[in-house]
């Protein structure tokens, strides 16, 4: 495989990464739960964060949980709330995922072209060539 192959390779991967993130965190972003205790645990939803790195060949990728994971937020209906009427939310924007979401699209995209170009780059110097 060739470097930029390779190269693009990565950047399909991550762009991957991405957008499941986002769409796990769209899909999340509503969900409630109890607050936690002082000094407890959240239970509820996990919200996280793609970290994307240069590395040698492209770039590497890994989940990182988004901190503060939760919102207090009003919910006096929810079987959840406490007493205040507030239950805890996944600290989600949904507008800023759905922003996520169509950059990795836009880049999945960019990198699939990537690969096709070297490719036909490929499959022109082989005929050259040979």
């Amino acid at each position: 495989m060739s470097s930029i192959t390779s190269v693009g390779l990565s950047g399909l991967n991550d762009a991957s990464l991405r957008a499941s993130n986002a769409a796990s965190n769209i899909a999340n972003a509503f969900s409630t739960s109890a607050l936690p205790a002082s000094g407890g645990t959240y239970t509820g939803f996990q919200p996280q964060d793609v970290v994307s790195l240069s590395a040698a060949g492209g770039v590497a990728s890994t989940l990182q949980p988004r901190m503060p994971a939760y919102l207090a937020t009003a919910g006096a209906t929810s079987p959840d709330a406490n007493a205040n009427g507030l239950v805890a939310a996944p600290n989600v924007d949904p507008g800023k995922e759905m922003v996520a979401l169509s950059s990795a699209q836009f880049a999945y995209g960019a990198d699939a072209a990537l690969i096709r170009t070297a490719d036909r780059m490929q499959k022109s110097l082989l005929d050259v060539v040979g």
